[in-house]
């Protein structure tokens, strides 16, 4: 008997101005244990729709359901306490702290003994233990998103959702910020993540779901995707009908 679904979006419309949605209609399921990738071209929705899910923007309509709890309209503030954790694409750290202290705060906020909620998120990102005191505007980019992700295991949450993790990253250190999503989806934990780099996304995620207009259009395993000629065509720069790499046509 399968598991029931982390994560259900049905028929969900949102957006900043009631007769103005961004999100159309929306439907999507992520199932426990699954990466699952939102892809698509600019202005499609993507962003508004994780922010949708997280309480950041005005749900008009639909259902969002967390482990079979209806969560629609719940507070963005209570989201951590619903077992959800969201990591913005910017100032997802407090700069002017140090890289313990952003820790601390976050196991404040959600009322968590300091020692045993840090200890398991400093076995994971071990660079963060080695530079706790420095302040976290001195991290490269790829350190600060570890720290943004860190921070957001403190609250041990069922689902971590995540905008753009790899944006304004140097190939090298996309792969080491995905390297460690692999680690929290391995420690249990479900995730789903908006992602311009089509390609880095799809090496990574388990499935996926090209958004256009603000509803799905193409869902499917990643696998499905990347051999799929409107993906190549649309982001992965080959003609369609040309073979993925490793793939007869």
């Amino acid at each position: 008997m399968s598991s029931p679904p982390v994560l259900v979006i049905e028929s969900l419309e949102a957006g900043y101005e009631p007769s103005l949605p961004i999100v159309r209609n929306a439907c999507l399921t992520v199932q426990p244990g699954e990466i699952f990738a939102i892809l698509g071209p600019n202005g499609a929705g993507k962003s508004s729709l994780v922010k949708a899910v997280a309480g950041l923007v005005p749900v008009s309509s639909g259902r969002v359901l967390l482990n079979g709890r209806d969560i629609t309209r719940t507070p963005a503030h209570r989201m951590v306490f619903e077992g959800l954790a969201f990591v913005p694409q910017t100032e997802n750290v407090f700069i002017n702290l140090s890289v313990a202290e952003n820790l601390e705060l976050a196991a404040a906020i959600v009322k968590a003994p300091r020692h045993d909620s840090l200890a398991p998120v400093y076995a994971m990102f071990p660079d963060l233990l080695r530079q706790r005191k420095l302040p976290a505007g001195q991290l490269s980019g790829g350190q600060r998103q570890m720290l943004a992700v860190a921070r957001a295991l403190i609250a041990r949450p069922g689902l971590l959702i995540l905008d753009e993790p790899s944006a304004g990253l140097s190939p090298l250190l996309v792969g080491q910020v995905f390297g460690k999503l692999r680690e929290v989806r391995d420690a249990g934990i479900t995730v789903l993540l908006v992602e311009q780099n089509v390609k880095a996304a799809l090496g990574l995620a388990d499935r996926a779901a090209v958004l256009v207009e603000g509803k799905e259009r193409i869902v499917g395993s990643s696998a499905e995707l990347l051999g799929d000629a409107r993906i190549a065509a649309l982001y992965l720069g080959r003609h369609a009908g040309t073979p993925a790499p490793g793939r007869t046509g």
